[in-house]
């Protein structure tokens, strides 16, 4: 799994939703298959879905929640997918992130994994969530896998927290790719399931962040990685450094 970075504008009421995601695909052994966007964007409401985990199976669940989404509303869509969720199977691999605005709540976000004990890494320390099970992620949801070891922050990837006068969606335009950078330098596991799995870096291709607000979702292309079709990603090659 690569990753997911997904921030509320405002802890209290917020405006906007920015998601953050890599574009990464690759093979059982670390290596680039593809390079893809990995969020989903409603044509119809503002709405995305964002995913890391097994391409296809992403995709599908993607717009299957977009178009029930169109179709009965979001809040209904919740509903029915929290209600459905015990049924998904929990293979392939898959995280999903959703994005948008309730009838009820507003802005907001909402997550689900079927990875049995599954951990990512958040600003805010949480008690995992069970699988098959929606939930609300706190105000930060960072899905990047880890090496178990490096705690995400602020003063260990060497940026500085937004000013007061900045807001989350122009702070993350400047830094999202120094956090999605930290994490590419990372060595994490292939499959966070499999204690055997190779460990290799995941995080690259593109990074786009996605901005849902009420009146509107926009996706922006933040960077391109110099990462090669058919090898594995190596974030501290020549082109790398020179990117």
């Amino acid at each position: 799994m690569s990753g997911i970075l997904s921030a509320l504008s405002s802890l209290h009421s917020p405006d906007a939703v920015i998601v953050l995601t890599d574009g990464a695909v690759y093979d059982n052994d670390g290596r680039l298959l593809t390079v893809k966007r990995k969020v989903t964007v409603s044509e119809k409401l503002p709405l995305a879905v964002a995913f890391r985990g097994n391409l296809a199976f992403g995709e599908v669940t993607s717009h299957q929640i977009i178009r029930a989404a169109e179709e009965v509303g979001f809040d209904r869509m919740l509903a029915a997918l929290q209600a459905d969720l015990p049924n998904m199977p929990t293979s392939p691999k898959l995280d999903i992130l959703i994005a948008g605005v309730s009838e009820i709540a507003g802005v907001m976000h909402c997550k689900f994994t079927n990875v049995p004990g599954f951990k990512a890494v958040g600003v805010i320390d949480t008690e995992q969530p069970p699988p098959l099970a929606l939930v609300d992620p706190g105000p930060i949801y960072v899905g990047l896998g880890g090496d178990g070891k490096s705690q995400f922050g602020l003063e260990a990837i060497g940026i500085p927290p937004p000013r007061k006068d900045e807001t989350i969606e122009a702070w993350l335009a400047r830094y999202g790719v120094n956090i999605f950078e930290w994490y590419r330098r990372m060595r994490v596991p292939v499959d966070p399931g499999d204690p055997n799995t190779d460990w290799q870096h995941l995080i690259g291709g593109i990074l786009n962040m996605t901005v849902v607000k009420r009146s509107c979702v926009s996706t922006t292309l933040l960077h391109r990685w110099p990462d090669k079709i058919g090898e594995r990603i190596n974030p501290f090659g020549r082109e790398a450094a020179a990117a």
